[in-house]
């Protein structure tokens, strides 16, 4: 049997946010997974995740943003070496109004650096864009690539200097409730996890694990696509591209990295997975590759003929309003869920895992979390 204070199940981003903020306060922690943490498994495992502060009109998760840039920045100083670059991002709009407008005019209203680029503009400055396809583009310099992998790292070492415990091959198989709440984890294993108080951010795992509560959440199949230019992959390097985003495309993308790819992900959301696993490698097939073709061949035309790609399935969760759920699980008020981040969640971690960590102390958290509960759904 194991006792710690908080025990937090699932070493994501926000997982091991938590662990950091709460090992901060001298809060005795521990951090279970049933891969390494990192694992290039969850969602917060790949090598690299997108930060903007762009969200249309919602000025609320630009807030979140703008807070997370803060920690985002700290963090390259703290842990010594840059999880966080900030190449900029370009957000390309097909029409004049809607979604980029509407991003503008939440950052200028919040004071963050923002330029709009005209076609002349984008064309100088990008030229592989297919500026016959847009109308114009929203560039703000402090978006740009977290390496995701790292950060988890830097975020795990770091809690465990500050006292944390971080245990992986922990596999939870029950969860056990009594009348005051839950009282304890028992893992594959037969050990019982006991704490004051238990943290869930387990990501796609999370539904399946909290069962008997019937979160509700979706999981859909996102495919993504890694691609090495034909030619001229100079200037996709991340000083001379940014990370980007066409919403009404469904796209995003980012400059060259490792091994001289660029990694392209459709946003929307796609078919419905009622039993994910992350650890079984799926290709995202012919279809997709087609899809992202016809999306290049649009955009930027000289990336369409790619003959070196590889491709594989992600996840998204997210609520089924398409919103984060983070809050106490009902009929156990000393548990805390935090999942449907998909998408947009990542650069966001530290700001939710800060709420967390202050939700498991009986503090009012930084953020206003109304908006997260599950009792905006009938379950």
């Amino acid at each position: 049997m194991a006792k710690q204070g908080v025990v937090i199940v699932g070493g994501g981003i926000v997982g091991v946010s938590a662990a950091y903020w709460l090992s901060k306060n001298r809060v005795p922690v521990t951090l279970l997974d049933q891969y390494e943490v990192p694992n290039r498994w969850s969602a917060s495992g790949d090598h690299l995740q997108l930060f903007g502060l762009t969200h249309g009109r919602d000025a609320f998760y630009s807030e979140m943003a703008s807070k997370a840039l803060a920690f985002w920045r700290e963090l390259n100083k703290e842990n010594g070496a840059d999880v966080f670059c900030p190449y900029g991002m370009l957000d390309l709009a097909e029409t004049e109004h809607g979604y980029e407008e509407e991003s503008l005019k939440v950052l200028k209203d919040m004071r963050i650096p923002v330029q709009r680029l005209e076609k002349k503009q984008i064309a100088k400055l990008y030229p592989m864009i297919n500026t016959r396809a847009v109308r114009w583009g929203l560039f703000h310099k402090d978006g740009g690539i977290i390496w995701a992998f790292r950060a988890v790292q830097a975020l795990a070492s770091l809690a465990q200097k500050q006292g944390a415990k971080v245990r992986p091959h922990i596999r939870i198989a029950q969860v056990i409730r009594d009348k005051n709440g839950i009282r304890g984890l028992r893992d594959s294993a037969g050990h019982l996890w006991e704490g004051s108080h238990f943290l869930f951010t387990g990501g796609c795992w999370t539904p399946k694990l909290l069962a008997p509560w019937r979160l509700p959440v979706r999981v859909t199949r996102q495919p993504q696509i890694y691609v090495r230019p034909l030619l001229n992959s100079g200037r996709y390097r991340p000083q001379h591209f940014p990370v980007f985003a066409i919403k009404s495309a469904g796209f995003y993308g980012f400059p060259l990295h490792i091994h001289g790819f660029l990694k392209f992900v459709d946003d929307r959301p796609g078919a419905l997975e009622k039993n994910p696993d992350p650890s079984v490698a799926k290709d995202a097939g012919a279809a997709f590759e087609k899809k992202c073709r016809k999306f290049l061949g649009r955009f930027i035309p000289e990336l369409e003929r790619f003959t070196e790609s590889e491709s594989s399935i992600g996840y998204y969760v997210s609520g089924k309003d398409g919103d984060f759920i983070v809050d106490s699980l009902p009929g156990a008020p000393n548990a805390l869920v935090a999942c449907g981040f998909s998408g947009k969640g990542f650069g966001l971690g530290p700001v939710l895992g800060k709420a967390l960590a202050d939700l498991a102390q009986d503090r009012k958290p930084d953020i206003n979390l109304q908006r997260f509960r599950i009792s905006r759904f009938k379950l």
